[in-house]
């Protein structure tokens, strides 16, 4: 299973690091469009930070959900859970999984132990 992690936040990286157990994760590189990439390394989930403004996130997952090389990508994202407003737009996009930033990280090993 391909993990493609989208997250710049170093505490996450290092939480989804640890919780990963050896499984390889490659991380989206600094600068570079997420619909892009993921239409490029086709991974079979995608975990991404949807409030981070550099990641554009809501839009690129409407664009990975809409190409049919890549809508079955699972998406899971996190965000604060006070951003009702990206909550929704996360939903509507089409993240499969939309968590609160505690629980994405609480749950990060059983969403990992499946990928």
């Amino acid at each position: 299973m391909k993990i493609l992690a989208a997250i710049h936040d170093l505490m996450f990286s290092s939480k989804v690091n640890a919780a990963a157990r050896g499984k390889a994760i490659s991380w989206l590189p600094r600068g570079t469009p997420v619909a892009e990439h993921v239409a490029k390394e086709k991974p079979d989930v995608l975990l991404i930070d949807l409030a981070s403004p550099a990641l554009n996130a809501i839009e690129a997952v409407r664009t990975i959900k809409a190409a049919p090389e890549t809508r079955d990508v699972v998406v899971i994202g996190y965000v604060d859970h006070t951003r009702e407003d990206v909550i929704e737009a996360a939903r509507a996009a089409g993240v499969d999984q939309v968590l609160s930033k505690g629980e994405f990280a609480r749950r990060l090993p059983e969403l990992l132990e499946g990928a």
